[in-house]
């Protein structure tokens, strides 16, 4: 039974004053509703927002498709091959 991706999950964690005074909103992506053949629906999620402003609530967005050849912004820099290892 193959399970099909149909939304992201998406949870308000802060807010922000943009520079023309209008206040913003962070939301981060903390997972993925899935659905199987039979129309069964199930929610995995990656992380759980914690801290005070989260409410508990979760969004469900379309999906969104994310340019695969552009690197990660929040990926840790490569290791250089060249470097000596310590021991």
């Amino acid at each position: 039974m193959a399970w099909k991706k149909t939304k992201d999950a998406v949870a308000r964690i802060g807010e922000y004053k943009a520079q023309d005074g209008e206040i913003k909103y962070r939301n981060k992506n903390i997972g993925a509703k899935f659905e199987n053949e039979e129309g069964h629906e199930s929610v995995k999620f990656d992380v759980v927002p914690v801290g005070t402003y989260w409410d508990g609530w979760v969004s469900f967005y379309e999906p969104r498709e994310f340019n695969k050849d552009s690197p990660k912004t929040n990926a840790p820099a490569p290791a250089r091959q060249d470097d000596d290892v310590p021991f």
